[in-house]
C-alpha cells in the first residue's frame, strides 16, 4: 500500500510546481499589460487625425480642413465628404499626410478632379467658418495608416476604430 507521503511527493517539488504556475500567470498578466499599452499609445497617434468641412463668408468656395497634430505621419489617407447632404463623387485621397494642417478646396463638380492639391491652412486668403450644425456637410468616414502600418476607420461622429 502507498503511503500518503509518496503519493503527495516532497514538499520541494510542491513549491517548485507552485512557483512555476506563478510564474506563469505573471508572465500572461504582464502580456496582457503590454498589449493594453501598445494599444493605447497606437490610439493616442490616430485620435491625432480629424478634418472638417468648412467655407468662407461669402461661401464662394468649400473645402475640407485636414488637421495631423500627431507628430507623426499618416499613409493612404481616405476622406468621405458630403456635400449639399450628397456624398461627393470622388474621396479626398492622400498618399502621405505630413504633421500640419491643411486645407484641400472643392472644385467645380465637371472637373475630373473633384479635389484641388491639399494646401497648409496658413497660405488660405480669408477667414474660414466650418460647418458644425449640419449633416448636410461633413466629413462622414475617414480611413488611414499610421506610421505603424495599423489600418483605422473614423466614422462621421469621429469614433476612431481599427481595421483586422
Amino acid at each position: 500500500m502507498m503511503d500518503a507521503q509518496q503519493w503527495w511527493g516532497d514538499l520541494p517539488t510542491w513549491i517548485t510546481t507552485a512557483a512555476v504556475a506563478i510564474a506563469v500567470l505573471q508572465f500572461m498578466a504582464d502580456r496582457r499589460r503590454r498589449r493594453a499599452e501598445e494599444d493605447r499609445e497606437s490610439k493616442v497617434q490616430a485620435t491625432g487625425l480629424t478634418s472638417w468641412v468648412t467655407t468662407n463668408d461669402a461661401r464662394d468656395f468649400y473645402g475640407v480642413v485636414i488637421a495631423n497634430t500627431s507628430g507623426a505621419t499618416f499613409h493612404d489617407v481616405v476622406i468621405e465628404v458630403a456635400l449639399k447632404g450628397f456624398p461627393s463623387a470622388r474621396p479626398i485621397t492622400l498618399r502621405i499626410l505630413p504633421p500640419g494642417t491643411y486645407l484641400v478646396r472643392h472644385k467645380s463638380s465637371g472637373d475630373p478632379f473633384e479635389w484641388a492639391f491639399a494646401r497648409e491652412l496658413r497660405e488660405a486668403d480669408q477667414p474660414l467658418q466650418p460647418f458644425m450644425n449640419t449633416a448636410e456637410w461633413a466629413v462622414t468616414a475617414i480611413r488611414f495608416s499610421d506610421n505603424l502600418g495599423q489600418r483605422w476607420t473614423a466614422d462621421e461622429r469621429a469614433i476612431l476604430t481599427r481595421e483586422a
